[in-house]
């Protein structure tokens, strides 16, 4: 019985981990009710996530804040470009949609291409921002880079991306369990689960560029 209780036996470590992960979806998630700061808080996600996978098992309170201060600037700016070209795409697919031509459906294919290309350097920056020092045009060009030089692995994020969209939008129960399961622990495990493959890229680029601690 002891020893199913010891700190490290894998089942307690496991409940420990799920417990941290719990936590940190919780303050990720009040973190990003004023809307602005999604950009920060994705940052701040992606930062104590790596630290978790990494063993480092980071204070989760105050990491999170630490990492939000740090990029809040940063993250905002990006967090707002975003939004005006999330804007500025849907206001084109409103457009291309009331037009029912040949010419309008090969628009809404290379749209769609753009779409995908925006989304994969979009799942890339934010990861890099929290934990390479650069600007945020070195950010933009590091996500465009890694994105298409890690191919695979892009293709694997974005597949984890649409499954989760699928998920939300294919019945009421799927996005009622997806609303729930977000609320309990869906962003962070989803993060956590990504620094899987973002711990393996950035193991390449360490020892030429700064990272944060």
């Amino acid at each position: 019985m002891n020893r199913l209780f010891n700190i490290d036996n894998p089942i307690m470590q496991f409940i420990s981990k799920i417990f941290d992960l719990v936590i940190l979806n919780l303050i990720f998630v009040l973190s990003c009710i004023p809307v602005i700061t999604i950009g920060a808080s994705l940052s701040a996600l992606y930062y104590v996530s790596l630290k978790m996978l990494r063993g480092e098992e980071p204070y989760i309170w105050q990491n999170f804040w630490k990492a939000f201060r740090q990029n809040f600037k940063q993250s905002t700016i990006v967090w707002g470009l975003y939004l005006l070209i999330i804007t500025f795409i849907g206001m084109d697919f409103y457009i291309i949609n009331s037009q029912d031509t040949v010419l309008f459906a090969a628009i809404r294919v290379c749209l769609w291409v753009v779409c995908a290309i925006l989304l994969s350097i979009f799942l890339y920056v934010f990861p890099i921002i929290s934990h390479f020092v650069c600007t945020t045009k070195q950010a933009f060009k590091n996500a465009a880079f890694m994105a298409m030089g890690h191919l695979p692995y892009t293709i694997i994020l974005l597949a984890a991306f649409g499954l989760i969209l699928y998920l939300c939008t294919v019945s009421a129960t799927t996005f009622a369990l997806m609303i729930v399961l977000s609320g309990i622990c869906g962003f962070s495990v989803v993060a956590f689960t990504y620094c899987i493959i973002f711990d393996r890229i950035f193991k390449k680029y360490e020892p030429e560029e700064n990272s944060r601690q």
